[in-house]
């Protein structure tokens, strides 16, 4: 399929926004993580700890769960590097939801297109060639 390039002037003004925030984003941003912030209650297993003796007494941890290839996994994020993967997992949240926004603007750029094509008339040789079946395939 050849590539099409299109002038950024012709596009929607919605999607040339959202085109040029991807692209600052991009351009900014220091990182991007997929992935969602979690966290852990434990104990740490010390006999000496109060969590040992204390039900309700656990220690707290930040981590980063993935989900890829149907396993989530999960890391641990130190607690000097929390600000840090707070902002890559939002940087990766606010370019998803861009590209999720061009798409959106990409099905209404298709509509109008589909709309303007000519629609085959019903009885036209093309429209009654395209109808046969095919033959089935004979196995190689």
């Amino acid at each position: 399929m050849p590539k099409h390039h299109i002038s950024p002037a012709s596009l929607p003004a919605p999607e040339r926004h959202a085109r040029s925030r991807l692209h600052q984003l991009l351009s900014e941003a220091e990182g991007f993580l997929h992935g969602s912030l979690i966290v852990m209650a434990r104990r740490c297993g010390k006999p000496s700890c109060r969590c040992a003796s204390d039900d309700g007494a656990r220690h707290l941890s930040l981590c980063l769960g993935q989900t890829r290839g149907g396993k989530t996994t999960t890391v641990h994020i130190p607690a000097d590097l929390e600000p840090l993967v707070r902002q890559w997992a939002d940087n990766f949240q606010r370019a998803a939801g861009l590209l999720e926004q061009l798409s959106q603007e990409g099905r209404v750029r298709l509509g109008k297109a589909k709309a303007r094509k000519p629609a085959r008339a019903a009885g036209t040789a093309a429209s009654r060639n395209s109808a046969k079946p095919k033959p089935p395939r004979k196995p190689s």
